[in-house]
């Protein structure tokens, strides 16, 4: 019988020692050694004819690496059985001890998900932005609206540019020292002549004064926060020639206008204006919910100190850079001169803050036996099928054909905790809030808060920039 020793690490880590009879270990060696035999072909012998003893001296490394895979493969989980220790991720093999090529003792290391009582969560302190949605705001959408739907048009009109117009234009980049720098040039594209456009300073001004099929060099100093780091702070000689002058031709507001958008139940400007400031309000009740949710979880990890499972510290820090990851291409952070490795790591504490509030979140739901219904699952799937434009029914086998029911499972239960905490908060509206350090991908109301399993974040990818002028 082996003779295992537990000893505590820390308030979740366990080290394992284990001793095994040496006749487990011959009797396990000596199988192993058998199907060596079997399979082994080494020079002058038949397969399954050489030797037992010089095929043990041959694939001695073999047989020890995987002696002691299969050793602890057997024991570990049995020992963890026995004394009721559920691990958050696999063991890891610490030490072994050999003898005449045995492993008759070895060690492993597991990590035990932290049993806890939970703070004391009641009266949290929050702060909830007050709402901003009036007529202004609403007059604001209202154009937006509009100019989304402007048609363009080519100006007829033989005169220059001024602040204020639409121009079609392209340019050819040349460095300091006069060459081309094919790269960085761009065009024909659209552009508006507004100070607020997001190009290079002076080129809006450089452009200026200047008629359709004129072509002007136009000297630009690139910021210091360029997306491209090597170009930062550069001079440029931009050749732009301007190809047309353009005037959007916006629709009048009127019933017509909003009865041409096509919305149920919007057949007047009236409804259209009614149609949009409920809109506003839900986006902003939504973002409200968002901060307010911030808030709470930040509070909630700050009111413990635990010893963090690593599985879900780095989980949480692989899930953070694969986020930051899917906006770049292969070679950007090669080009800015960033460090992947030292990225990730930098990671770590806001990680951790994550998994500690979420640590924090499953104890309190389960001392208030929090529990997800049928009837909360249809009701988030309904909710689903509105922002989605997709059946309930299409959303509810994509969660189980991608293994995502427990995933979303979860992250109610995670809602369903906050709510009950949210209700016996002290909320006070705020013109200003400030959220703190954390961004909104820390909150653990998503299915990647994971006290058990994987979630995964995507992004999106950045648009061309070089169609919005030189940067």
């Amino acid at each position: 019988m082996m003779n295992v020793t537990i000893e505590e690490v820390n308030s979740i880590r366990r080290k394992l020692i284990v001793e095994l009879p040496e006749e487990d270990a011959r009797k396990t060696w000596r199988k192993l050694l058998d199907a060596y035999v079997r399979k082994a072909r080494l020079k002058g012998f038949r397969p399954g004819k050489a030797p037992r003893d010089m095929v043990a001296r041959v694939y001695a490394e073999e047989l020890k690496q995987e002696i002691t895979e299969e050793l602890v493969s057997e024991a570990v989980p049995a020992i963890l059985k026995e004394h009721d220790l559920t691990p958050m991720g696999s063991p890891v093999l610490d030490q072994v001890d050999y003898q005449d090529g045995l492993p008759l003792k070895f060690s492993v290391l597991v990590e035990l998900k932290p049993v806890f009582e939970a703070p004391e969560w009641r009266g949290l302190r929050l702060q909830r932005p007050r709402s901003r949605v009036d007529g202004e705001a609403v007059a604001k959408k209202l154009e937006e609206l509009r100019q989304s739907l402007a048609s363009v048009k080519k100006l007829e009109e033989d005169r220059p540019l001024a602040k204020g117009d639409l121009a079609s234009v392209s340019y050819r980049a040349y460095g300091e020292n006069g060459a081309e720098l094919p790269k960085y040039g761009a065009g024909p594209f659209d552009l508006d002549l507004v100070d607020d456009q997001q190009v290079a300073p002076g080129f809006i001004e450089g452009l200026v004064g200047l008629k359709a099929g004129e072509t002007k060099d136009i000297t630009v100093t690139l910021p210091q926060d360029v997306d491209d780091r090597k170009m930062a702070g550069r001079t440029l000689r931009l050749a732009t020639t301007v190809h047309e002058l353009k005037i959007r031709e916006v629709p009048d507001l009127d019933d017509e206008f909003a009865k041409d958008l096509g919305l149920d139940g919007v057949e007047t400007l009236a409804a259209l204006e009614e149609r949009l400031r409920r809109d506003l309000l839900k986006e902003e009740a939504d973002r409200a919910d968002r901060l307010l949710n911030l808030q709470l979880t930040n509070k909630l990890a700050e009111l413990v100190t635990l010893d963090l499972p690593t599985v879900m510290v780095e989980r949480e820090m692989s899930r953070r850079f694969a986020a930051i990851s899917s906006n770049f291409s292969k070679t950007a952070f090669q080009d800015m001169g960033v460090d992947p490795a030292q990225l990730r790591e930098r990671l770590r504490p806001r990680a951790e803050k994550s998994v500690a509030a979420a640590l924090v979140l499953d104890r309190i739901g389960l001392d208030n036996q929090v529990e997800v219904t049928p009837e909360d699952i249809e009701a988030e799937l309904a909710d689903m099928s509105r922002e989605y434009g997709q059946p309930p029914e299409v959303l509810r086998e994509y969660y189980k054909s991608h293994n995502l029911m427990d995933n979303l499972l979860e992250g109610l239960k995670i809602s369903k905790t906050m709510d009950i905490i949210k209700a016996q908060a002290v909320i006070e509206e705020v013109d200003k809030l400030e959220t703190g350090p954390m961004a909104e991908s820390d909150w653990p109301g998503r299915p990647a808060a994971d006290l058990g399993g994987a979630g995964e974040d995507g992004g999106e990818a950045p648009g061309d920039e070089a169609a919005e002028g030189p940067r």
